[in-house]
């Protein structure tokens, strides 16, 4: 996983706002880098910087290198 300075896109956090970077740095020491999502019957852990800075669309989960997580019943 990335350190807390750097965007899984390989470039440092690139927040053109510093009131977002501040909000998303805070928000991301309470819950944590990641987050699970789920589409297509797959769930995926992406960085909340990465959505943050990027965006996501659900089509692209599995392509983005994010490391897929499997549940168990």
């Amino acid at each position: 996983m990335e350190s807390d300075d750097d965007c899984p896109c390989g470039l440092p956090l690139h927040y053109q706002d510093p009131k977002i970077e501040a909000f998303m740095r805070k928000l991301v020491a309470r819950l944590g880098p990641t987050i699970v999502l789920t589409a297509r019957g797959r769930s995926f852990e992406v960085s909340r910087h990465y959505i943050a800075l990027h965006g996501i669309k659900a089509a692209e989960l599995a392509v983005l290198g994010f490391p897929e997580v499997f549940h168990r019943s």
